[in-house]
């Protein structure tokens, strides 16, 4: 069943030579996308506050705890049941979820008990979590080659980044902390309005695949990590670039509110990737679709966007003006982000395993270590340089480390190169 329905949707493939979803797929892919990330963005700044507000008997603990709960969950929670969830075909799996997160951001305002906030949280991230699987697994099995894949994974972080930078305008205008629900509300509709949108462009009665094992990752895919080298490569490469991700959101989220006064400058910087993403994504995806279809591997590429990701952060630690040098490093990290941030589900995508559920069990896993590791290092580590006045030190030894590995895993691949068809 699984193969004859997907074979339908790729029969409504292109005629230009490569593999890509029908136009159906892919605009339901990317409404969807667009309008349930505007409901997540315009939460997100304000669920700290939230959350506070919802619960002042709690101090600080319930917001922490809170934000942990959600964050855990919408990182990792559909891995952990990924094989309850492949019973579940694409299209009510992919309703569902976005429509429990609907369900549970709703309620948001009407819990009063701290365990209630937290459940809902809960519920909301493994909404998102399992709508993020099907949706990733989906597009590598209807898509058969790296380049249509990630001109889809490019696209939904154009819609991604849109919505973040939209978010927060409907956030400062809706929020209120005596009347949450009728930002709540509208999150609510987002969401609902998503599944709307998205359910004509699936197929159905279409399941993903089998895993390997009874775990999200099983030991013969565990196996493949330590004795394949394209494998241990491409996960080394991808852990290292979200690691040194995260610390925009961690060190230099801080070292901004640190450093500048101006209102206005700590919001363009923040907001910076976005709006480039959304301006010169479609421009970095066709150059690299160009570079890959010369050779460039998925792994080259995500190579390249660690060297960027580095450079981002020398030129915080150069000794520039603080002002002259974040709005550089901005633009270099953006730049980074359009290129690693799709290509990571590509590479994922493409790796030698038998089931892509499977190997996007393994990319969030990764994914999330990276991120855990990285926001724990900008946040403890960066914070304690920084009060000393060694910042500075912080930047340059992270850029230098980034590029040492990457330049060593790159140096690797092409040693290795004569002997990939033994990696198949």
């Amino acid at each position: 069943m699984t193969g004859s329905a997907l074979d339908e949707v790729r029969e409504e493939a292109s005629d230009d030579g490569r593999t890509v979803p029908t136009g159906r797929l892919r605009t339901a892919l990317a409404a969807e996308t667009l309008v349930g990330s505007l409901g997540l963005y315009s939460v997100i700044p304000v669920l700290g506050p939230l959350l506070a507000a919802r619960s002042p008997g709690s101090g600080t603990a319930i917001v922490g705890i809170g934000l942990f709960c959600y964050t855990a969950s919408a990182g990792l929670s559909a891995t952990l049941v990924a094989r309850r969830l492949r019973r579940i075909a694409y299209a009510p799996g992919m309703v569902g979820s976005v429509l429990l997160s609907a369900l549970a951001f709703g309620l948001l305002p009407f819990a009063g008990a701290d365990w209630a906030l937290c459940g809902l949280l809960v519920l909301a991230g493994f909404g998102v979590s399992a709508h993020f699987l099907y949706s990733r697994v989906l597009i590598a099995e209807v898509i058969r080659d790296d380049i249509g894949r990630n001109r889809v994974f490019s696209l939904l972080q154009i819609a991604v980044n849109g919505a973040a930078a939209l978010g927060p305008f409907l956030a400062n205008a809706l929020y209120s902390p005596s009347e949450p629900h009728k930002l709540m509300g509208v999150v609510a509709l987002c969401y609902a309005a998503a599944a709307v949108v998205m359910l004509p462009g699936l197929p159905r009665g279409v399941r993903p695949p089998e895993t390997s094992g009874r775990w999200p990752v099983g030991r013969k895919v565990l196996r493949q990590v330590v004795t394949t080298p394209a494998i241990r490569r491409t996960v080394v490469v991808s852990v290292l670039g979200t690691f040194v991700y995260a610390q925009f959101y961690s060190a230099f989220a801080f070292y901004v509110a640190e450093r500048f006064d101006s209102a206005a400058l700590r919001s363009f910087l923040l907001a910076g990737p976005a709006f480039w993403i959304v301006l010169l994504q479609a421009g970095v995806t066709a150059v690299i679709s160009r570079l890959m279809r010369g050779g460039t591997t998925p792994f080259a590429v995500l190579g390249g966007a660690n060297l960027l990701f580095a450079g981002s952060m020398l030129t915080l630690g150069s000794g520039l003006e603080p002002a002259v040098g974040a709005i550089l490093a901005v633009l270099v990290f953006s730049v980074a982000e359009m290129a690693f941030g799709p290509m990571v589900s590509t590479a994922y995508a493409g790796l030698p395993i038998g089931s892509t559920l499977e190997a996007f069990n393994l990319r969030q896993v990764c994914w999330s270590f990276g991120e855990a590791l990285g926001a724990l290092s900008g946040g403890a580590l960066f914070v304690a340089l920084h009060d000393q006045g060694r910042g500075w030190l912080y930047w340059q030894s992270l850029g230098a480390v980034t590029l040492a590995v990457t330049c060593l895993l790159v140096f690797l691949s092409r040693r290795t190169a004569p002997r990939t068809p033994a990696c198949r």
